[in-house]
């Protein structure tokens, strides 16, 4: 049996990429598929770690470790759950991988050294990059509320929105599997948009 393809969505906070991760799996289960929907930060023991230190009454952390934290629960999040369900022929559909830690750590590091701490993890054979204004993300996370976080400040989100577009540019340059699917419709639309780039 041939391995079942890793499907990542990504974009800033706020623009849909958890809700657009179910409807997704929801989408191909519809057409027979067997599913596996996950997240990072995982939901193992360094991911829940890591929710812990984003929170933003937390005590600080150095961005160093944080990004050394980030690269170990995705090596272990491939080799505990990714990679057994691939290989099963169960297409995973991931909310968030290794493009959120080239965007979010190379806020403070070198992108180069994010990308070597991360150069064991397998590439994604599709990339979705959910794109939503930083503004229009905020709100979004206003309404739903919640913890607020190290990176929910309106000037990081749009340095992070920025990355995102740096990532796709780099991506289509690599030969890599992306598409930018515009995340400012009504929910269903936007599902819509990431069935037909799927499909």
């Amino acid at each position: 049996m041939s391995s079942a393809p890793l499907i990542v969505l990504e974009g800033i906070d706020g623009a849909g990429t958890s809700t657009q991760t179910a409807l997704l799996a929801h989408h191909l289960a519809s057409r027979g598929h067997k599913v596996l929907t996950t997240r990072e930060p995982s939901d193992r023991r360094i991911g829940q770690l890591i929710r812990t230190v984003l929170a933003k009454d937390a005590p600080p952390i150095d961005r160093r470790a944080l990004a050394l934290l980030f690269a170990a629960d995705r090596l272990d999040h491939v080799a505990q759950e990714i990679e057994p369900a691939t290989r099963a022929g169960v297409i995973v559909v991931s909310d968030r991988y290794l493009w959120s830690s080239l965007v979010y750590q190379s806020l403070a590091l070198a992108r180069e050294r994010v990308e070597a701490l991360n150069r064991h993890a397998p590439p994604a054979a599709l990339t979705l990059l959910l794109a939503l204004p930083a503004e229009q993300a905020e709100g979004r996370r206003q309404r739903r509320g919640g913890p607020e976080e190290i990176f929910d400040d309106l000037a990081v989100q749009q340095a992070l929105a920025d990355g995102y577009e740096r990532e796709l540019l780099l991506a289509a340059q690599q030969g890599q599997l992306a598409f930018r699917i515009d995340a400012r419709p009504p929910i269903p639309e936007v599902a819509a948009a990431i069935a037909r780039a799927v499909d």
